[in-house]
């Protein structure tokens, strides 16, 4: 399996200096998402098994996936489930007080703790790719 330009292009924006604002912190969310699916579909279809996950809980099930399959290790799990809370944060924060310096403040966390995840999923995904 290869890497589209669009994956590329992304994957790059993220661990550029732009990143960490409000397009990188949804980049970030997205980007994670994308990639914990496709492993569990990529997984799944190893193992000639159609994934087609119920609408809206894509994440949820492509998690369940991996962790029962032993794919994602608990630390990772755990690092995906703090980074999920912190992006949660930014998706609400705006109704619930957040000044807007401390919004940018969170989506700047955001893109901070996803990186990492990413680099990580990037890696189980496209084994043979170089760095």
């Amino acid at each position: 399996m290869e890497k589209s330009k669009i994956y590329q292009r992304e994957f790059d924006y993220i661990f550029s200096k732009k990143a960490p604002c409000v397009r990188g912190a949804s980049v970030t969310c997205a980007f994670i998402e994308g990639q914990i699916f496709l492993l569990a579909k990529t997984f799944l279809q190893g193992h000639s098994v159609q994934y087609k996950p119920r609408k809206y809980q894509e994440l949820r099930q492509s998690l369940n996936i991996l962790e029962t399959n032993g794919k994602l290790s608990q630390k990772e799990l755990k690092d995906i489930e703090k980074f999920l809370s912190e992006r949660n944060k930014i998706v609400h924060g705006v109704f619930k007080g957040m000044t807007i310096t401390e919004w940018e403040e969170q989506n700047k966390k955001v893109v901070n703790l996803g990186r990492p995840i990413i680099k990580n999923l990037d890696k189980k995904l496209y084994p043979s790719a170089r760095p």
